[in-house]
């Protein structure tokens, strides 16, 4: 396995493809990537930031920024703001005011317990949306009978001379038919198609901003690949899209996965963030009973619109950590219709 880090993850070259309409300029587009490059407070969904998709709001002193999206009349952002971390209070209670001024309903999407503080401190109330599955990499190994599924899948594919090649950004362009190719087979077996909001999706002025990791056969065939999201204290790795070919060999997940965390754990990086199952292990409360026995019963029944059950299933393989993530909002905005309208946004891309 290679790796090739290195390499600036500022504005990717520009070939003359086709660029897709933007929600943000590109140069802000930089300007958040060089933010996520010394970020001090940021977990690995920050960087679906460079989706485009999504609205940037800058902190006065241009290190901080929060990504968000407007439906209706809400304004959700994704995740926690992200920067610095002396920063992220102030930022936060901005970006409520700000959609206050413009007579919006403000909401933070996909947060977790690291933002319980902000949540506190501006007194917003938070429900359960999903489940994030953590897996601590300081004491990982392959080790043991918890690790035989994917460590037998990666045995056999190293002795069929499969590797696994982890390249910085840039590295897409070299490869972009084939990947291209991957990405429509793995897509016509999927339910609902493309994502959006905090998910990326195929696009090669997003995908080329990111580490790319792929599986190759002994002549270089590239049979699977995943996009990698990185946090620049290497407090956690992310991993964004992760799709394989019609000709990939059974288990090449489990084998890309077997070497992210070795090569993670190698690179320093504390844990292995395998991103959110929305909607998992959210159970009724009385304090929001609608949003709980809605998500409830979209986890349960709503395979048509996402393969909640699935992506719950296929994390759960590599006993991970669980760890709650919320949907937060000032008193007076409907956790309801925030939640509703995220569910638009992630299965709608604009």
């Amino acid at each position: 396995m290679t790796a090739e880090l290195a390499t600036s993850r500022l504005l990717p070259r520009r070939f003359g493809l086709h660029k897709p309409r933007l929600h943000v300029h590109e140069g802000d587009l930089a300007r958040a990537d060089a933010i996520l490059l010394r970020a001090t407070y940021c977990d690995p969904q920050a960087n679906a930031a460079l989706v485009g998709d999504k609205r940037l709001l800058f902190s006065a002193s241009g290190r901080s920024f929060i990504t968000y999206a407007a439906k209706g009349r809400t304004w959700l952002a994704l995740g926690a703001p992200v920067g610095q971390a002396e920063e992220a209070l102030a930022l936060a209670q901005r970006f409520i005011s700000l959609a206050h001024k413009r007579r919006a309903k403000p909401a933070f999407y996909g947060v977790g317990p690291a933002f319980d503080p902000i949540a506190e401190a501006l007194n917003l109330t938070r429900v359960k949306t999903g489940e994030r599955a953590i897996l601590d990499l300081t004491h990982f190994s392959l080790e043991g009978k918890q690790r035989q599924v994917i460590r037998t899948h990666r045995n056999r594919h190293i002795k069929n001379q499969f590797s696994v090649r982890i390249e910085g950004p840039g590295a897409v362009r070299a490869n972009l038919a084939r990947l291209q190719q991957i990405s429509d087979q793995w897509l016509s077996h999927q339910v609902g198609g493309e994502k959006g909001f905090g998910l990326g999706r195929f696009d090669v002025h997003y995908i080329d901003r990111l580490p790319l990791a792929t599986v190759r056969a002994a002549d270089g065939h590239i049979v699977a690949f995943a996009c990698l999201w990185p946090t620049a204290d290497k407090s956690r790795l992310g991993v964004d899209l992760m799709r394989y070919g019609s000709d990939a060999p059974n288990g090449v997940m489990d084998y890309l996965f077997a070497e992210l965390f070795l090569w993670a754990k190698a690179q320093g990086f504390q844990a292995f963030d395998l991103n959110t199952s929305p909607l998992a292990g959210v159970e009724p409360c009385s304090s929001s009973p609608v949003v709980t026995n809605l998500a409830k019963l979209m986890f349960e029944h709503g395979e048509k619109l996402y393969n909640f059950q699935g992506v719950r299933r296929f994390k759960n393989k590599f006993h991970p950590e669980w760890e709650d993530v919320y949907l937060a909002a000032p008193k007076g905005v409907s956790h309801f219709v925030a939640l509703a309208r995220a569910t638009l946004l992630i299965n709608r891309p604009m």
